[in-house]
């Protein structure tokens, strides 16, 4: 009667242990936070493409065409000596209205 020994199992997965110098275990990295830090930055990346596609897309849209118009300067464009445009508040580079 010939008995096989079982061979020990190498599928429990891995975990990494970080310490600091007094030997105190400080945190542990196991497989579920790496896939919880990739789906993380994948959806995060993803909702700011989606972010910056709907907000590029109504502000095009939002712009009136009546500034086109007329291209010659008038005296809402002059300011200080035509130097620098009037900022107007409405254009603002940031979804949220904060430069």
């Amino acid at each position: 009667m010939n008995k096989t020994k079982a061979k020990p199992s190498t599928d429990e997965g891995w975990a990494v242990h970080f310490y600091d110098s007094d030997r105190h275990l400080r945190f542990t990295l196991e497989p579920s936070h790496i896939w919880a830090f990739c789906w993380g930055t994948g959806v995060g990346l993803l909702v700011a493409i989606v972010w910056y596609a709907l907000y590029s897309a109504s502000h095009s849209l939002s712009r009136n065409t009546e500034h086109l118009t007329s291209l010659a300067p008038n005296s809402e464009t002059r300011y200080l000596e035509g130097l620098y445009p009037e900022s107007d508040s409405s254009f603002s580079s940031f979804p949220f209205g904060i430069d």
